[in-house]
């Protein structure tokens, strides 16, 4: 950092040796030029627009030093001031020193001691301009993050003075981010996505380009570079600046400068953009670029078949195969990522629906990923999402295997079992309940006498008496109605098929039940007195 002096001196030969003889090059300092009065002084500080330090004699004609002093401290108050004078009167230093001024130094000066003096003001300066960067970076900060978060309400006014710098924002994410960050412990993650981050901020600062950037999600790294110094640079010239070695880095660039007030809407068409990045061979790709699908996207309904009879059929059979040629399909047909995952559910949706429709009760235990959200952020590529369906399609198959080894009959006779209780109330019939389990009716009826000890039309009239003998003991209905309700639809067959299974009428049922609530009840009330 060059830090600019201006010298003020009414005599020239005194302005010209304190420029050309002291070596301030030696502590960063440059002498961009000399005044002869204060009024000089005045018009070049404006002019220069950037000066640091200025040193000055006191009396001069026109303005004098502390007249000066006093300007600059009023309307240039970050510039440093010194004042040499070889009249060494107290009231001068007082006054000085009110004015802002950090040194009084008579003439004539040690070059030592001014040296020393310009060179603690030229730290207090550098010192002071990374406190101001360092607040100022912060604020940008905030800023670009209250841009592109879900909060809610009006951003801050103190933000608000941010929304007019010029930025130019690109998104970068890990290929294949699953794969490396899978073995890592959370420290070694933190250190690998650190490392990342610098990559990129360090590759810009090399170029002279300042930057701020951070994490809007776990594999999405926001950059926003700004500052004068880069306004020129186009993405294609700040593609350059990242060094892409150990981090496989896959890149998405806005293709102009914008205001940071603008950067929502960018920030959502950056991540739209990115899913066109696994279609490409390029690891990085612009907004602006015609970024179209060169093929149409065919459901593959027969790849979808052959995966679905794969994973139900007995025998073993290449899972990994067949999985590599639906994937080849999807890939080659430039199916986003998102579809990827829509395709993959369906057909593990079609292969659960197949086991439940046979009795499959396990079928909810399934620990699949694909019954999750699949973030495509992080499986960001088609080989992270073939192996996730591989494993899926794996478990489903290995189950499959083991429900083989147990009792089939014994399932199918569960699932009638669930739906008879459900739906015996109805005018339920054995072809209903045969074609719910997917067997024929003939071999459904010699199953369900060969598991229960009795044939379906038995177990459906013991269900149906059960219920009607709670509701005689415990409810007003009329036995006819109550005949109704349990699935008996002619109230002659009711009574004669409860009093086959109980022994007795359902009117005799009634009444010997309220005898026996009676007898109950005196032997309650004995017991109280």
């Amino acid at each position: 950092m060059t830090f600019k002096m201006l010298i003020v001196d009414d005599e020239p030969i005194i302005s010209r040796g304190l420029g050309l003889t002291i070596p301030w090059e030696t502590i960063n300092v440059e002498v961009v030029d000399t005044a002869c009065d204060g009024d000089d002084a005045i018009q070049k500080v404006k002019q220069y627009g950037n000066i640091d330090i200025v040193i000055t004699d006191v009396r001069m004609p026109k303005a004098d030093g502390l007249q000066l002093a006093s300007f600059l401290h009023s309307n240039f108050p970050q510039i440093r001031t010194i004042i040499l004078s070889g009249y060494d009167e107290f009231e001068y230093a007082q006054q000085a020193i009110k004015l802002g001024v950090k040194d009084y130094l008579l003439k004539p000066a040690k070059v030592e001691e001014l040296v020393e003096k310009v060179k603690i003001l030229t730290n207090e300066i550098e010192k002071e301009r990374y406190q101001q960067q360092e607040l100022y970076e912060i604020g940008l900060k905030n800023a670009i993050n209250q841009q592109i978060s879900n909060l809610q309400g009006d951003i801050p006014t103190t933000l608000n003075r941010y929304n007019h710098i010029e930025i130019c924002p690109f998104i970068s994410m890990h290929q294949n981010y699953m794969n490396k960050v899978n073995d890592l412990s959370v420290a070694e993650i933190e250190e690998f996505l650190s490392g990342w981050k610098k990559t990129i901020e360090n590759g810009l600062r090399e170029q002279g380009l300042s930057s701020c950037s951070f994490f809007t999600k776990e594999n999405i790294l926001l950059t926003c570079v700004y500052g004068d110094d880069g306004q020129d640079g186009k993405p294609g010239k700040l593609r350059n600046t990242i060094q892409n070695e150990g981090y496989a880095l896959q890149i998405v660039w806005f293709d102009k400068w914008i205001p940071l007030g603008n950067l929502k809407t960018v920030y959502t068409k950056l991540v739209n953009a990115a899913k066109f990045l696994p279609l490409t061979k390029d690891y990085s790709i612009v907004v602006s670029d015609q970024l179209n699908r060169t093929t149409k996207q065919l459901y593959p309904a027969e790849l979808e078949k052959k995966v679905i009879d794969a994973v139900i059929q007995k025998e073993d059979t290449d899972l990994h195969l067949i999985t590599n040629e639906l994937f080849q399909h999807l890939s080659s047909n430039e199916f986003f990522l998102e579809e990827v995952v829509q395709v993959c559910r369906e057909i593990l949706n079609k292969i659960e629906n197949h086991f439940k429709s046979i009795g499959g009760t396990k079928v909810n235990q399934w620990d699949l990923h694909y019954k999750e959200n699949v973030d495509v952020h992080l499986y960001n590529s088609y080989e992270l999402l073939e192996e996730l369906f591989y494993q899926d399609i794996s478990t489903i198959h290995k189950v499959q295997f083991e429900l083989n080894n147990l009792d089939r009959q014994d399932l199918l006779i569960d699932h009638a079992k669930e739906y008879i209780h459900e739906y015996y109330r109805t005018n339920i019939k054995v072809n209903e309940v045969a074609d719910v389990i997917n067997i024929t009716p003939n071999y459904f009826s010699s199953l369900f006498k060969q598991k229960t000890g009795v044939n379906f039309n038995e177990y459906v009239n013991q269900l149906r008496v059960d219920e009607a003998k709670v509701l005689l003991a415990e409810t007003p209905f009329k036995i006819s109605e109550i005949s109704e309700q349990v699935g008996f639809h002619e109230y002659k067959h009711f009574v004669g098929v409860f009093k086959k299974l109980t022994g007795m009428t359902p009117t005799d049922y009634q009444k010997f039940r309220n005898l026996q609530d009676d007898k109950k009840d005196r032997r309650d009330e004995k017991w109280k007195k």
